[in-house]
């Protein structure tokens, strides 16, 4: 199965992977410091975040796409070298728009690496050992995602904020000689440049989630958020008319004509909703309301993230015994207790109480979140044609991604609720109402998987 060209593959793909996801969070517990360097205002804070975010999420369905067409590995190592360069280009940064751009410039190279990284994956291995692959893949992935503030944390103990990007570099480097080396070529469906279908849908996907992390800071009835939101939808209905047209349209619609191809793409936008809002609050809860350091918050969520890195390579084995739907199933509803439980605790002990009875729903969460992963890319892949896969992981994971940040917006809506958040007990009682929320659109996923994917499916027969 791992042969030492498979092995390398892996290697290869999995270092840039984890680099890549590892900066969608890495920055949070270094933005006071570079705060105090540059002289950045509040809003320039939130664009050294939102800024990755919102260049990686828009771009990862023209990349997949571009990659079936003129080569995987092409786009993959191309992706590689721009977010390295813009690693290099935001620790030299010295002022706010020089970061703000840099951190956009790695947004487009991660949106490159990701879902390549997944497409050579899985052209590398046959059908009958795909799972266990992505399952490796998928461990990375959330551990890169999950780790972000540790290694941040760790990172500013001892050095500038700068070395937070510019341990990339190297890393980056070795994974673009490496794999000009080591990877080999593979294609898709070659399809015509569509710039106009390009632009509408990246410009579209741009004003829905620019609406999405702008409602709680702006007001949900501003005319910034409503005017983004109502421009990126009518965008994305223009997109899809336009490509309804084409002979060889950017997104192949029909694909979601197929029942467990569409399930397993809303099941991961509800899963990636419920479970990064309660990231999003726990990780403040564990500061604001528990008094911890950046560091000791993100030692105390390793009992999630350890589990996560563990369980989604398990998850990869399992599928073969218990089916790809059946290991979904069981990591939604893990992930779905788990939310349940925090709530409740919350709810009973306040802001008060030893760590250690978080560690049961830490643990939990984390083996959830890892035998969820795995399946909900398996899944994707495994229900679409051969030469539809960087299609389908593209939308896949663009979908995730809006899931994310939708989250995070309205657990964050339902937090603050138009109250003043000025103590720990006040904090405690207004993030119980919102991990319940996170509870139930998990709970969503899991219906959608459980009603609509067949016990018995070639989806989940397919490892």
């Amino acid at each position: 199965m791992f042969t030492p060209a498979r092995v390398r593959l892996l290697f290869v793909t999995c270092i840039a992977l984890f680099m890549a996801m590892l900066d969608n969070l890495v920055l949070g517990v270094a933005l006071p410091s570079i705060q105090k360097d540059l002289g950045a205002t509040l809003t320039d804070l939130e664009w050294f975040m939102n800024s990755y975010t919102l260049a990686f999420a828009v771009l990862l369905i023209p990349f997949s796409v571009l990659g079936d067409s003129i080569g995987r590995k092409k786009v993959f190592l191309a992706g590689v070298v721009v977010f390295t360069l813009g690693s290099l280009l935001s620790g030299l940064s010295d002022t706010s728009i020089g970061l703000i751009l840099s951190r956009a410039l790695q947004g487009v190279g991660g949106a490159a690496i990701v879902p390549l990284s997944l497409t050579l994956v899985n052209s590398a291995f046959p059908p009958e050992k795909r799972a266990a692959a992505i399952g490796l893949w998928s461990g990375i992935s959330g551990l890169g995602l999950s780790v972000g503030p540790l290694v941040g944390g760790l990172i500013m103990e001892g050095a500038p904020w700068q070395m937070i990007f510019y341990v990339n570099v190297p890393v980056g480097v070795i994974a673009f000689v490496l794999g000009l080396k080591w990877l080999e070529e593979s294609r898709g469906i070659r399809k015509p440049l569509d710039p106009l279908g390009i632009l509408l849908l990246t410009t579209g996907l741009f004003g829905i989630i620019f609406g999405l992390e702008r409602g709680n800071s702006e007001g949900w009835g501003s005319t910034t958020v409503v005017a983004s939101m109502a421009a990126g939808g009518l965008l994305l209905l223009l997109f899809y008319f336009w490509e309804r047209k084409r002979k060889n349209p950017l997104v192949r619609f029909d694909l979601f004509r197929r029942k467990e191809y569409t399930f397993y793409v809303f099941a991961g936008f509800w899963m990636n909703a419920g479970v990064f809002g309660a990231i999003f609050l726990l990780t403040l809860f564990l500061q604001q309301a528990q008094g911890n350091t950046p560091l000791g918050a993100g030692v105390r969520e390793m009992a999630w993230t350890t589990m996560t890195m563990i369980a989604a390579p398990l998850a990869g084995l399992a599928i073969s015994r218990l089916g790809n739907r059946n290991v979904l199933l069981s990591g939604l509803l893990f992930q779905a207790i788990a939310l349940t439980w925090f709530a409740l605790l919350i709810q009973a002990k306040g802001f008060d109480f030893p760590f250690i009875e978080m560690l049961g729903p830490m643990m939990l969460a984390g083996t959830g979140m890892g035998l969820s992963f795995t399946p909900l890319s398996h899944g994707l892949i495994s229900s679409v044609p051969e030469d539809a896969t960087g299609e389908a992981v593209g939308i896949g994971n663009a979908t995730r991604e809006l899931g994310g940040v939708f989250g995070i917006a309205i657990c964050g809506l339902i937090f603050q609720s138009g109250a003043v958040i000025s103590s720990p007990h006040d904090f405690a009682k207004h993030v119980v109402p919102s991990l319940a929320v996170g509870a139930l659109m998990m709970a969503i996923s899991f219906l959608a998987i459980a009603i609509f994917v067949k016990r018995r499916s070639k989806t989940a027969l397919a490892a």
